[in-house]
């Protein structure tokens, strides 16, 4: 009898693909138990990209705050919109 896997994949923004198997047999309660061994595989995986992307975030929101205080210095008048000028009728 072939081996019966429960499987979750996660597919990262890259099309990198992480994959995480349990072996169970072909009955509810090792269902259950392959489930509650994935589990906690998945949640530490899943944290671990949460805080790789929120040392991303802060990193880019560093840069952003570095960005915005060069743009402090141009001249207030410019950064205002204005609207087209008028055609004047010839």
């Amino acid at each position: 009898m072939a081996g019966t896997a429960l499987v979750a994949e996660l597919r990262f923004k890259n099309a990198h693909k992480e994959k995480i198997s349990v072996e169970v047999e072909n009955h509810l309660s090792s269902l259950i138990r392959g489930i509650l061994e994935l589990n906690p595989n998945v949640s530490r995986l899943l944290s671990e990209l949460v805080e790789r992307e929120k040392n991303r975030g802060a990193c880019a929101e560093d840069e952003e705050k570095e960005d915005s205080d060069d743009d402090e210095d141009e001249d207030p008048q410019n950064s205002e919109l204005l609207p087209p000028a008028k055609r004047s009728k010839t």
